[in-house]
Formats: structure tokens, sequence, C-alpha cells
């Protein structure tokens, strides 16, 4: 079983919305509309998500499970991921060490839910998956910084770079740097 996250280098607008007041509305402002996508591989099924409107939507969702699977040793939690391109259902349960998501499959950019659906779920060490969601978590912070917003402005990123700093590694596809 396979999850894979490859978070691709996104431009930003280095737009500051002065009337962003969540993290959401932050994210969806400081990257354009036509911009590089996150591409999750489910089992070797792509699954993208724009950063604009996916990924800003999510992101308290997606902090909420990095959170609950390093504090708490083992649990259960269900997501309804609420992006209109992204509307799907996440059954995760995980123990001291591995991460299990069962998925219920609607609508995914590409239309690749025929494919998803037939794949199955997806086992992980709990560490393996928040190590994919490093660069992710990156990128929004870059894209953020460099359109002006800061934890003064916008408390909820305090949140964001803690969840960010507390993932020790980044994932499978690391970042390549260029000089």
């Amino acid at each position: 079983m396979s999850f894979i996250i490859q978070a691709s280098c996104p431009r930003f607008t280095g737009i500051l919305d002065s009337e962003a007041e969540t993290l959401s509305d932050a994210i969806e402002s400081a990257f354009p509309l036509v911009n590089e996508v996150t591409i999750i591989s489910w089992n070797y099924d792509p699954i993208m998500l724009s950063y604009k409107y996916d990924i800003s939507i999510m992101i308290d969702d997606i902090l909420d499970i990095l959170e609950a699977t390093r504090i708490e040793v083992s649990g259960t939690k269900t997501v309804h991921w609420a992006s209109n391109s992204f509307s799907n259902v996440w059954h995760l349960s995980w123990d001291n060490t591995q991460l299990s998501i069962k998925a219920e499959w609607g609508r995914v950019i590409g239309g690749t839910e025929q494919l998803l659906q037939t794949s199955g779920s997806v086992t992980l060490t709990k560490q393996s998956f928040s190590s994919e969601w490093k660069r992710v978590l990156q990128n929004i912070i870059a894209a953020l910084g460099k359109s002006g917003y800061s934890e003064d402005r916008l408390p909820s990123m305090k949140r964001l770079i803690f969840e960010y700093e507390a993932i020790e590694m980044e994932g499978t596809i690391e970042s390549v740097k260029y000089s």
C-alpha cells in the first residue's frame, strides 16, 4: 500500500489580503488560480489538489490529523473533506506506530474516482504519513510569509508552523535544490 505526496514547487501571489481572518482565507489569497498542484499517490493512483482551493479548505483538517496522530497513541478520526473538487471521506485509525486510511471516494480532480474506488485502503507508519505532509506545509508557510502574513497578523499560523516543525523528516519525494 502506498501513500506519497509530491508537493511540487508552486508559485505564490505575494498578495496580503488584509481581510483574511482564517488560515484558509490567507492560503487562498497566497496562491494563484493557475499553479502547480500537490499530487497524492494513493496506491499509485493520482489525486491532484490545488493549493488555492483544495489545500486552503483542507488545511484545518490536515492539521487536526497531524496533531491527533502525533499526540494520541491510538485513535480514530473520520474526515469529511469539504472541497468541492475533493469531496471524499477518510476513515483514519492508528495505533502507536501504524496508520490506516479507508476512503469513500466522491469527487477528485482528473476523474480518477473509479481507479481510487478499486485501489483499496492505505496503511503506513504514522511517521511516514506526517513526513509526506512536511513539504506541503513548508510551501504554505513560505507562500504566506512572502505574501506578508505573520503569526501576529494571523494567529493560526502558529499552529501551522508548530505542526511543520514537529515533523522530523521530509517524505519520499524530497525537494530539489537548484543553485
